[in-house]
């Protein structure tokens, strides 16, 4: 463990030489504020339709049909997931790639492997290092966005509202830390390690974009603004019942989602954060039972990328090892 922790300490020295953390926690600060700026701002325009709408209302002598728009500060950081989702794998195989890219240039490895180290002690510093790098910076995350909600957006945070936005931070480590294995192992297991960067980012493409989109375009809720059974003011039993009838369509639709790890991760951040407004009301336990499937994908599938890491690296004459000695 030792030696596991002189390479993870290595690696996190690298990386600040690099300055990769400075203009990572630079640019999220610049987004997180500008997300919850821009999020504060719709909010407040709501607010002020809705009183323009109610002094109408009173001066026609009628009574307002409706309650006044609800602030749920948490709504606000819908932005910041949508930046995690794209910006956040990307940093993750940006990692992946790097930590295996600077071994082979310099052939410190072989250096490294004369010595009494084994080869799951230097997959485990690299994952100790890089992922410490990543939760860093998702405490600057975490930090920037209760700040600015506070300043922007004039919410101070309950116990609460402060444990939902850890476990979001929690899950958003495990989603990073999944692309950062993946490329990880590509580097180990392949001659040409630009060719794993292209690969990873193919991979990333059809996870986090190409899926998704495939799946909200199939989505008839979403083929009119604002949503198609809300413009025809359907209840959601009724639009239940609706579906019914397109049951294989819907069975198809959602097998594509299901396939993004994007998908899982953004449903599950959605419901914590109460961006889906009927999770504001539901205790955070119900919510976690109620998507343990997004979760057990996220989680589940980051146990798995690093157990493979561990695994390939284990073996003596496959992957990287295999390369720098030959």
């Amino acid at each position: 463990m030792n030696n596991a922790l002189t390479i993870a300490r290595k690696e996190f020295r690298d990386i600040l030489r690099s300055r990769l953390l400075l203009i990572m926690l630079l640019f999220l600060a610049a987004v997180t504020v500008t997300s919850i700026l821009v999020s504060s701002q719709v909010f407040q325009s709501q607010v002020s339709q809705y009183n323009e709408s109610l002094q109408i209302l009173k001066e026609l002598g009628k009574t307002p049909a409706g309650p006044a728009p609800e602030l749920f500060p948490l709504n606000l950081l819908r932005g910041v997931i949508d930046y995690i989702e794209i910006i956040g794998a990307v940093l993750g195989i940006l990692l992946g790639y790097l930590t295996i890219s600077r071994e082979k240039n310099s052939k410190t490895l072989n250096l490294i492997l004369t010595r009494p180290v084994s080869r799951l002690e230097i997959v485990t510093g690299k994952v100790l290092g890089n992922g410490a790098f990543v939760a860093l910076t998702l405490l600057g995350v975490g930090i920037f966005s209760y700040l600015g909600l506070l300043v922007i957006g004039g919410a101070a945070l309950n116990p609460v509202e402060l444990l939902k936005l850890g476990l979001v931070l929690l899950l958003s480590f495990a989603y990073i830390m999944i692309f950062f294995s993946l490329t990880f192992l590509l580097s180990l297991s392949m001659k040409t390690i630009s060719h794993a960067l292209i690969i990873a980012f193919v991979i990333w493409l059809a996870i986090a974009l190409i899926l998704p989109q495939i799946s909200d375009t199939m989505d008839p809720d979403n083929q009119v603004p604002g949503g198609f059974f809300a413009s025809m003011h359907l209840t959601k039993p009724e639009e239940k019942q609706v579906m019914t009838n397109f049951g294989n369509y819907e069975t198809i639709r959602n097998t594509i989602e299901q396939l993004s790890l994007t998908k899982h991760y953004e449903r599950a951040s959605f419901a914590i954060l109460g961006i889906k407004t009927e999770f504001n009301a539901m205790p955070l336990a119900d919510i976690l039972s109620s998507h343990w499937v997004n979760l057990l994908a996220v989680f589940g599938l980051f146990a798995a990328s690093l157990y493979a890491c561990g695994a390939l690296m284990s073996r003596r004459r496959k992957g990287y090892v295999l390369y720098l000695d030959t």
